[in-house]
């Protein structure tokens, strides 16, 4: 198996860019905030590593089933890190906030029935090959990332919550990447996983390495103080603070 001089060239600066995130995470202390999304990143390096590994001297069978493995695992990863950027959004004061939950894992649901019928009307076709259920997969995996990303959006906002920057960095470059992956999945999905697959391909490479770059300035960068709460849920939470400490009181 050999690999083009583009992709080479992606790879590297792709297997770069996770080293100096991941560098940043742990030289910043972001990963005490994210341990998901660290997680995430220090699992694509090794990934990056062991696949290349794989492709240069292993046979096309053997990378296969490590590329799937480790699709399947970095999906769970991916819903994990919308979690931990929900419960961060929404538990402003450590706890979470009455039906933060409940709205989040609605839309979540809601979303996922929504996934799968537009998989489904993209190619209405039963998969009778290998290639043809991944492809399902890969659309669906994508299109339910992003609606449980849309989903703790919604819920954030009707709630009155403002996002710290190091959140809407991480969410805003998570969706950028999401957007594409979802237009060029969809795309094998309906013209067949050999329409222009190259291209394609570098596209979620180029648009993956964007998100890095933008990842790495973000948090780099001091998060401002104050700017987890709108004005609106501050006077809330200031409200319920009070009306505890007067129930404590009651109860002495």
């Amino acid at each position: 198996m050999e690999l083009s001089v583009t992709d080479r060239i992606l790879w590297i600066t792709g297997f770069s860019g996770n080293i100096v995130l991941l560098a940043v995470l742990l030289v910043k202390s972001r990963w005490k905030v994210f341990p998901l999304f660290t997680s995430l990143i220090g699992f694509n390096t090794l990934r990056t590593i062991l696949l290349y590994g794989i492709f240069q001297y292993g046979d096309e069978n053997l990378y296969a089933k490590a590329y799937w493995s480790a699709e399947a695992f970095d999906l769970i990863l991916q819903l994990g890190l919308i979690y931990e950027m929900a419960r961060i959004v929404l538990k402003p004061a450590g706890i979470w906030l009455r039906d933060a939950r409940k709205m989040f894992l609605l839309y979540g649901v809601i979303g996922a029935l929504v996934a799968a019928g537009l998989v489904f009307a993209a190619n209405p076709k039963l998969p009778t090959t290998f290639i043809d259920w991944n492809e399902k997969a890969q659309l669906f995996t994508i299109m339910l990332v992003c609606v449980f990303f849309a989903g703790m959006m919604v819920a954030s906002s009707q709630l009155g919550l403002v996002w710290r920057n190091h959140v809407m960095g991480l969410g805003r470059g998570f969706t950028a990447w999401a957007i594409v992956s979802l237009l060029t999945e969809a795309m094998h999905t309906y013209f067949g996983p050999q329409w222009h697959e190259e291209l394609l391909n570098h596209i979620i490479m180029l648009a993956y390495l964007a998100a890095v770059i933008y990842w790495i300035i973000t948090l780099w960068r001091s998060e401002p103080k104050n700017r987890t709460l709108s004005p609106e849920m501050n006077f809330y939470l200031s409200k319920l603070q009070k009306q505890t400490e007067g129930w404590t009181r009651q109860g002495r």
